[in-house]
């Protein structure tokens, strides 16, 4: 049961969030100040909800407007605009910040109340009630934490199929360079080339402008590959405290399997986490098993539906097999050793 001294609070964007909120943000992407890049960059009615026990702030939420296909994990067009509780910019991190999970669950309560239609939770701790939600399974985000000895550390901890194909993505990347930037060196190229995987991307939420890129907080850096005298590709990753964080990235489709492009960006990924003194590397959502063959183990993620009218309620659940995520995975465990197993934290239990 909450307290009596329990109090909910709006604000109307990130610029009005108290300073509190800051110490419930377990990452980058949970604080105001990436709250506020998008607020700036990626308007989509962004509104913010907290949670007051006793005077301290517990819980809070980030809850945006957009069309989202409801069919998205089975490839099927079907935008529908919807009330989101997440964080506006496609990264794994839940929009939902708690001390614990009574208070949590509490400020879920409290938003389906407040507001109306259509209403998506998304990259949600799996222990979390949902309830009077629909909860399934979404798609899962993929972490992997570095062995203690290095670059060369890491090459010999993996087991021998994946260091072969570690020797042969290096072998076809041998005179490309790199190039570590600001994001403000984010060009049209880069924009370009991060358009070609929205176009096949089948789990998009939505498709980021020039802007957003190249006025990312100072913590974001942009790495560039280039080869043969053209770009081939590029990611964004962000750093925090002992984290390295992907962020997004883009790359030329003609030029993928020549140069083995998608595992040398994940390898590249890994280096600078090593070059940087991170422990541990977050690779997002997406291509699971390429980030699994790289080091990477699995983070269970949720999501929840809801929706005042009965007849709708009935609808999701008839349709869920259509709405979860249910694409099987392999058990890959490519670094020997105890597999990690690292813990949804967006909670602090």
């Amino acid at each position: 049961m909450m307290k009596p001294t329990t109090r909910f609070e709006k604000c109307p964007s990130a610029a009005s969030l108290p300073p509190e909120w800051d110490d419930l943000a377990d990452c980058i992407f949970q604080g105001r100040v990436f709250l506020g890049h998008a607020d700036r960059y990626n308007p989509c009615r962004q509104r913010y909800y907290l949670l007051w026990e006793g005077g301290a702030l517990v819980a809070g939420a980030c809850v945006y407007t957009l069309a989202i296909d409801l069919f998205t994990f089975s490839q099927i067009s079907s935008p529908l605009r919807m009330t989101v509780i997440g964080l506006p910019a496609s990264v794994a991190a839940p929009g939902l910040l708690a001390r614990h999970r009574e208070v949590a669950e509490a400020l879920i309560r409290h938003i389906l109340q407040q507001e109306r239609g259509l209403i998506l939770g998304l990259n949600l701790d799996p222990e979390i009630d949902t309830a009077p939600g629909i909860n399934l399974r979404m798609l899962p985000s993929v972490a992997a934490e570095l062995p203690g000895d290095g670059w060369e550390g890491y090459q010999q901890a993996l087991r021998a199929p994946y260091r072969r194909r570690l020797r042969q993505a290096l072998e076809r990347f041998e005179g490309v360079q790199a190039s570590e930037t600001p994001c403000t060196a984010f060009s049209p190229k880069h924009h370009q080339l991060y358009l070609q995987i929205m176009r096949r991307t089948d789990s998009k939420l939505e498709t980021l402008s020039s802007p957003f890129f190249q006025n990312l907080p100072d913590d974001f850096y942009l790495t560039t590959y280039y080869g043969d005298g053209q770009m081939l590709g590029w990611h964004i990753c962000a750093r925090d405290g002992g984290t390295l964080y992907f962020f997004f990235g883009g790359h030329d489709y003609r030029l993928l399997q020549p140069y083995q492009f998608y595992f040398n960006n994940l390898y590249g990924i890994i280096r600078e986490a090593f070059h940087g003194g991170f422990r541990s590397v977050e690779l997002g959502q997406t291509a699971e098993v390429p980030k699994m063959k790289a080091g990477g183990q699995l983070v269970p993620k949720r999501l929840f539906l809801y929706h005042r009218n009965r007849a709708a309620m009935f609808l999701i659940q008839q349709l869920r097999r259509w709405i979860e995520y249910r694409r099987p995975l392999p058990d890959i465990r490519a670094l020997r050793g105890a597999a990690l197993q690292p813990a949804a934290n967006n909670l602090r239990l």
